[in-house]
């Protein structure tokens, strides 16, 4: 199933994961995973995070921290993240994966905010 992983780099790439989900996705958040459901993100997607990047003191991640929110209340998001949807699977509320057609709109719009924040960010530095 497919997922968007945003790296700490901003380096953006639609990636196929496998099942058992918790096994792959956390490879790709280097850890243990906890779901988020980041006030700039619209529901049915959900970002997925390393569950302790913050004791693990891992690099910031842009995207990350701007779906969350944390401009306004300063809680970053750290590490790698995925983003994927709730959804159904056997009738039991789960994670599923992204068609090709959301997982390239995803993308899309993630490089297109990363490259707005950047941006902004040298131009505010008078580079």
């Amino acid at each position: 199933m497919k997922g968007v992983v945003v790296t700490t780099k901003s380096d953006v790439e639609v990636h196929e994961f496998t099942a058992p989900l918790h096994e792959s996705v956390g490879k790709a958040v280097g850890g243990w995973i906890e779901i988020v459901h980041p006030m700039c993100l619209n529901r049915p997607y959900v970002m997925i995070v390393n569950e302790e990047g913050l004791l693990q003191d891992l690099d910031m991640n842009v995207y990350g921290s701007l779906l969350y929110g944390a401009q306004i209340h300063g809680q970053p998001i750290v590490g790698n993240v995925v983003i994927m949807k709730e959804g159904f699977v056997d009738g039991e509320p789960d994670i599923v994966g992204l068609s090709d057609d959301e997982a390239s709109k995803v993308a899309a719009e993630a490089k297109s905010l990363l490259k707005a924040y950047h941006q902004a960010k040298e131009a505010a530095q008078g580079g």
